[in-house]
């Protein structure tokens, strides 16, 4: 694993960020040209080296810097507190605020395509780790809905929590390559939380429960 990266001076990184990300998301990390970033973002190779070791640590800090760009525009709900009443509207808020937070910072858009196209990097990388904490977020969003009675039982709970996080990479890819934030434009994370909800909801429920706003917390 690379050593975490020195703090980089505000003034240029901004440029290297947004160059590296659209290459890595091109590219994908093996085959991104560090020579190409350094030349699209106006740095030279020894100042690149100041900062980080390597090719690794320079995609660790993309990585880090675009997922917290978009996580500080979110609000994430205490699972274990989440009632049948407000589950499912916790879950738009979510959506909305990535939307949000992602049209805010359209660079972050990068982040996604890396997220799903990139296969090359480094196991311990922050990609990787981005991916497993997404999956466990999801696994226990979707266990936290079985125990509210809120997502259907006839089919096993592991397979539940894969068709949710398998549907949910679809639509986010299917977004990412239109320049979208999500599919339905505007309304794009509702009609994600609706094409889910008709997958794995109980049956019977009252979806339009979802369109309320949720409590917020931390």
């Amino acid at each position: 694993m690379a050593r975490p990266a020195r703090p980089v001076d505000p003034n240029s990184e901004q440029d290297l960020l947004v160059a590296a990300a659209q290459t890595f998301a091109r590219d994908g990390y093996q085959a991104a040209s560090l020579n190409e970033i350094l030349e699209a973002a106006g740095w030279a190779k020894s100042s690149l080296y100041h900062y980080f070791d390597n090719k690794l640590g320079l995609h660790d800090h993309v990585v880090t810097v675009l997922r917290r760009r978009l996580g500080d525009g979110l609000t994430m709900p205490k699972l274990a507190d989440l009632t049948a009443t407000d589950f499912w509207p916790a879950m738009a808020e979510i959506l909305d605020q990535l939307a949000r937070a992602a049209s805010e910072h359209p660079e972050t858009r990068n982040l996604g395509l890396m997220y799903h196209r990139d296969d090359s990097a480094d196991p311990d990388s922050a990609l990787q780790k981005l991916r497993t904490d997404v999956a466990d977020w999801l696994n226990r969003a979707v266990r936290r809905g079985l125990a509210l009675g809120l997502v259907r039982r006839d089919i096993p709970a592991d397979l539940v929590v894969e068709l949710t996080i398998a549907v949910l990479g679809v639509l986010d890819r299917w977004a990412l390559d239109r320049a979208l934030n999500a599919p339905g434009g505007s309304d794009a994370g509702r009609l994600s939380l609706t094409l889910i909800q008709d997958l794995i909801a109980a049956r019977g429920q009252d979806k339009t429960r979802s369109h309320d706003k949720a409590p917020r917390s931390r």
